[in-house]
């Protein structure tokens, strides 16, 4: 996931920069300080005037004054916008812009570094009190050798397509048909399914929950697993959804959810979730 949001937003920051820079340089520049990872997008194009950076971050902030008609010919005005949310889901406080007109322009952010030794899950603004649990898990259930994914969605062809690939991978799977009835497979999974000879094995080891679903949808899925008490909370949660919205995106890190799919899911993207979130090997 954060491969794909970091590129749509070096995408959209690169972008601008061709379009406002016609002779001159564009550069792409990563450092390092302490834990944080600091990317930044510098040209030395037309540069932007002081007045009109307060419209850069807002909804429809398009510079249309004289100055950049010739430039700026393309486009809606959310690209930046989108991008700064997107960023802050990635656990920056947002994008900095500095420029100057007539001179260039620089978008940076900071990014913290995400070690995989210390947790192999993109994790992004997690509730402080299940972070370090969660991480201990992960750690010790690496050694569990079960493959078994919840698969939640109202639509009985998604449920085939992915069940379908799924299998196809030697994976075990259990269907549910929206939030409620997800909730309630998975409570009874730790009953109902063959002991695992390792105690951190939750029985269910990886939840694929559709977002738009009746009853309960795949928020108040993931706020009632994370509310659990019975060792089931911290299983990695991840949303499929068909709209590739910066707000449901931030709503969801916010609520526990460790990744997000769009549709159509391809095959490719199914082989890099389970390499993830599941051990290697069959059933």
């Amino acid at each position: 996931y954060m491969g794909q949001r970091l590129t749509q937003v070096l995408i959209n920051l690169i972008s601008n920069a061709i379009k406002f820079t016609r002779k001159g340089e564009i550069q792409l520049i990563l450092t390092q300080s302490h834990d944080n990872y600091r990317i930044c997008v510098k040209d030395t194009g037309i540069g932007i005037r002081e007045e009109d950076k307060q419209k850069l971050f807002k909804e429809f902030g398009r510079l249309e004054s004289k100055d950049y008609h010739d430039l700026n010919n393309h486009g809606v005005g959310l690209g930046l916008m989108i991008s700064n949310d997107i960023i802050k889901c990635l656990g920056s406080s947002g994008i900095v812009c500095e420029s100057e007109f007539g001179v260039g322009s620089q978008f940076y952010f900071e990014i913290p570094i995400r070690h995989q030794e210390q947790s192999p899950l993109i994790r992004i603004g997690p509730e402080e009190k299940q972070k370090v649990q969660r991480k201990k898990n992960v750690v010790l259930r690496g050694k569990c050798k079960c493959r078994r994914v919840l698969l939640v969605d109202d639509n009985e062809y998604n449920l085939m397509v992915l069940k379908r690939m799924l299998k196809k991978r030697h994976v075990e799977v259990i269907e549910a048909f929206d939030g409620e009835d997800g909730l309630k497979k998975l409570r009874g999974s730790i009953n109902q399914l063959p002991n695992c000879q390792f105690s951190t094995c939750r029985r269910v080891n990886l939840i694929l929950s559709d977002l738009n679903m009746p009853r309960r949808d795949g928020f108040d899925l993931i706020q009632d697993i994370r509310g659990l008490e019975d060792g089931q909370s911290d299983i990695p949660i991840i949303l499929v959804s068909a709209f590739d919205k910066a707000e449901d995106i931030e709503k969801g890190f916010k609520l526990g959810m460790d990744n997000i799919l769009y549709k159509p899911v391809k095959e490719e993207q199914i082989d890099d979730v389970l390499s993830k979130y599941l051990p290697k090997g069959n059933l």
